[in-house]
């Protein structure tokens, strides 16, 4: 009976030990995965643009999460505003020519100077990015 136990005792021990290997190793994977995952999952979203825009854009509140994550980083926050802008922008000179053009028939000394106006811009505005 002493014999047996001290078998048994061995294997416990033998398969204890196998399982604390078993149990490092799924550790040292997950850990090799967790360092991984922001890689590949840069380059999943690179290679699938427009899925990735999908969902970021999915719902109205999806959208306002992204683009409030998005804002956080310095360059993000750049092109987002660039981006804002251009649209505002994109108006303000066929604007400013109307409402210039109304003052003028209203008021024949009109300059945009007087009124504390802001001048008609020479040309329109460049986007942040190419439009195609």
């Amino acid at each position: 009976m002493v014999g047996s136990l001290g078998v048994e005792n061995t294997r416990l021990k033998e398969e204890n030990d196998q399982l604390l290997d078993e149990v490092s190793e799924a550790k040292r994977e997950m850990a090799k995965k967790e360092k991984d995952f922001p890689g590949l999952a840069a380059a999943w979203v690179e290679e699938n643009k427009a899925e990735a825009a999908r969902v970021m854009t999915a719902t109205p509140e999806a959208t306002m999460e992204s683009f409030r994550f998005l804002y956080q980083e310095p360059e993000e926050k750049k092109l987002i505003t660039a981006i804002g802008s251009f649209r505002f922008k994109s108006g303000q000179k066929k604007d400013r020519i109307a409402s210039h053009r109304v003052l003028l028939k209203r008021d024949p000394d009109f300059s945009a100077a007087s009124y504390g106006l802001a001048p008609i811009p020479e040309e329109e505005p460049t986007p942040p990015f190419p439009l195609d």
